[in-house]
């Protein structure tokens, strides 16, 4: 038995790795908006935050989305056949000549 894709795993785990990221970044922005409207009653200048809360909160989301079924999908694991070859071989007529890809499963 042998893993689907190994590179497929690899990606699904740095992407979930990364959603904490996001969602560090959306609740730091969430206190720095709380944190601007009672330092200025008016609040000028605090809309900003609304924006970069919710990038990351999707960025965050999106990660975690694409990243766990890419874990299931690579790390399923998959019958190796001791059978299966791939060979190329040349091959030559009076007319032409070439190379041929033969696939044995």
């Amino acid at each position: 038995m042998q893993r689907h894709s190994k590179g497929l795993m690899i990606g699904g785990i740095v992407l979930v790795s990364l959603a904490p990221v996001g969602f560090a970044v959306a609740l730091m922005s969430s206190l720095s908006k709380g944190l601007c409207s009672i330092d200025n009653p008016d609040r000028q200048g605090c809309d900003g935050y609304d924006t970069v809360t919710t990038v990351a909160l999707i960025g965050g989301l999106g990660c975690v989305a694409a990243g766990v079924p890419m874990i299931v999908i690579g790390a399923k694991k998959e019958p190796v056949d001791p059978w299966a070859t791939a060979t190329v071989s040349p091959w030559a007529t009076p007319n032409a000549a070439g190379l041929g890809l033969r696939i044995e499963m």
